[in-house]
């Protein structure tokens, strides 16, 4: 009759441990993030990279809210973390990690949603489209990658980043990002 009891308690103290770990990590990635540096010699954007760290839904969305910068994704799936990385020129790379795979575990099987500083990112992106690239949700442009075809470039009005999505299948990449799925973190 007893066991129920120290079951639920033990699940409840994986919980708060979870959390305690999800806020830890949220912490330190906003300390690191602040660190913001630029030249004064050129308009070149510096800032501390950031290692790859895993963040909850909520993590993200806090994160992305807080540094000022969007942080594109597709939206939570359930039972997946996040995991955060950011170059030392700001690009900002999303990796949805499934139950079982921690930050930083090798692998290209995984969802990724990178986002880009480029001021002009929709002209530039027009250009290489040349008329080809696909209209999407919120007057945005997206672009199979001519090189490789493994990914879907996109950009939208007045926002100096692009976005690269990559799946391990270009359809589902191609199909997220027509379906308006993909958005600022920070977004509803």
């Amino acid at each position: 009759m007893s066991p129920p009891e120290p079951t639920r308690r033990l699940s409840l103290w994986h919980q708060i441990a979870f959390g305690a770990l999800a806020a830890a990590a949220l912490a330190a990635g906003i300390l690191l993030w602040v660190f913001v540096v630029r030249n004064n010699e050129s308009s070149t954007l510096h800032v501390d990279p950031i290692k790859p760290v895993a963040l909850s839904a909520s993590g993200l969305r806090t994160l992305s809210a807080v540094v000022g910068q969007p942080i594109y994704w597709a939206g939570p799936r359930k039972h997946y973390l996040y995991e955060l990385r950011r170059a030392s020129n700001g690009d900002v790379f999303i990796r949805y990690l499934p139950p079982g795979v921690d930050a930083g575990a090798p692998g290209n099987n995984y969802l990724v949603i990178a986002t880009y500083v480029l001021d002009g990112a929709l002209a530039a992106l027009a250009k290489e489209a040349a008329g080809q690239g696909v209209r999407v949700p919120g007057g945005g442009l997206a672009l199979l990658d001519q090189k490789t075809h493994k990914s879907v470039h996109l950009a939208y009005p007045k926002v100096n980043y692009q976005v690269e999505v990559f799946d391990p299948s270009p359809a589902r990449a191609l199909a997220l990002v027509t379906s308006g799925q993909v958005r600022p973190a920070s977004g509803p």
